[in-house]
């Protein structure tokens, strides 16, 4: 009996341990670590595990559902990165998954999110938003509620501003609502502007107020037969963002936001999981490769924080684990270094100049000329 009940104690204090390491466990980063430096789990179509409003209560569960998680139980997991897309619904802004209305509202998310860092000021969180206008028609009246609420009283305070070098220390305590929809002259955050779906990763935008940077974005979601195209795109994003530790010139300034999530067969739940199963598996077997040391930069998911789906293994929770162990394997350029040298040996690359964009110049006599995968493209 009291071997059993050791055990059964054993058993509980580990669960909490594992709990308390998930809520807070970027209190292992380096203040001076920049954003672009980092591995950060995040989740697509974050507020489907909320549960479904209206007629989505008929379909949603088998053809929008890509979380089983709600927002809170996501946090407590590890995650850091919530795609949230909120449309008009009268004078609210409810979040949806295209047609289907989730039971989240955009307001309620973000102050859960707010009131999550300032609970666990060692960490920050990041919204990537978009207008969802299959829900709403495109309402013009979006981006005024959209305005208002960020720049509510209680909201307005949890947000950071960004800048393309800004460092985990400047973020601590806040919310970074990177946002691909224009809702005002002046963001809270920042405007992604130039998102795509290819599955070679895009170069988009990040402007902020009075400072500007670059994202490279791979969002290839309509899979169906085509599971090696996508596992090639998550792969080149990871070549490039792991090798973006080292210095060439601002280069280790370019957000990696890389997506694993899409649907197999149909745009379906069962096709969300299928893909997942067989997407974050990929990622998983990449990471595990000892010689990969770097940073993923932002790894979006489905299913984030459990391994089965329905019938699906797909391991959302081993990415999630294996996504925020990277940050421990590898030193990221600091604001107090500003620099990471290249390694030595035969092997490496010699050094070169690249701009804002990641575009290596080919020659200091060719300034305007730059190589951009394999090809010469002028600036």
């Amino acid at each position: 009996m009291m071997t059993r009940r050791f055990f059964t104690l054993l058993f509980l204090l580990s669960a909490l341990w594992s709990t308390i390491q998930a809520d807070d466990w970027m209190a292992s980063l380096s203040d001076e670590a920049y954003l672009s430096q980092l591995c950060i789990p995040g989740t697509h179509d974050s507020c489907t595990g909320e549960g479904w409003q209206g007629l989505a209560v008929l379909v949603g569960e088998s053809m929008g559902k890509t979380q089983e998680l709600t927002i809170g139980r996501q946090l407590e997991a590890g995650v850091r990165c919530f795609d949230l897309r909120p449309c008009v619904n009268g004078q609210s802004l409810v979040i949806n998954h295209g047609m289907l209305q989730t039971k989240a509202t955009f307001v309620n998310v973000v102050r859960q999110l707010g009131q999550f860092v300032a609970d666990h000021p060692t960490e920050f969180v990041i919204v990537i938003m978009r207008h969802e206008t299959d829900g709403d028609s495109n309402n013009s009246g979006w981006g005024g509620l959209i305005s208002a609420a960020l720049n509510s009283s209680d909201i307005r305070p949890t947000l950071a501003d960004y800048r393309r070098d800004i460092t985990v220390g400047e973020l601590r305590g806040k919310v970074l609502i990177l946002s691909r929809d224009s809702y005002g002259d002046t963001p809270r955050g920042a405007y992604i502007e130039g998102w795509g779906h290819a599955a070679d990763y895009v170069t988009a935008a990040v402007r902020g107020q009075g400072n500007a940077g670059v994202c490279y974005i791979q969002d290839f979601y309509e899979v169906m037969d085509n599971m090696a195209e996508k596992q090639r795109g998550i792969r080149k994003l990871l070549d490039f963002s792991m090798a973006n530790v080292y210095r060439r010139g601002t280069r280790h300034f370019i957000l990696c936001i890389n997506h694993t999530s899409g649907y197999t067969k149909s745009a379906s739940t069962d096709g969300n999981r299928d893909n997942a199963a067989k997407a974050n598996k990929d990622l998983l077997d990449y990471l595990a490769n000892t010689s990969r040391k770097g940073p993923t930069g932002i790894v979006v998911t489905d299913f984030a924080g459990v391994d089965r789906s329905g019938s699906y293994d797909v391991m959302g929770k081993q990415v999630v684990d294996a996504v925020i162990a990277m940050n421990s394997q590898y030193e990221p350029v600091k604001r107090e270094t500003n620099a990471i040298e290249e390694p030595d040996g035969p092997s490496a690359a010699p050094a070169a100049i690249y701009d804002l964009q990641g575009r290596r110049c080919v020659s200091a006599s060719q300034p305007g000329v730059y190589i951009v995968d394999g090809k010469k493209r002028m600036k």
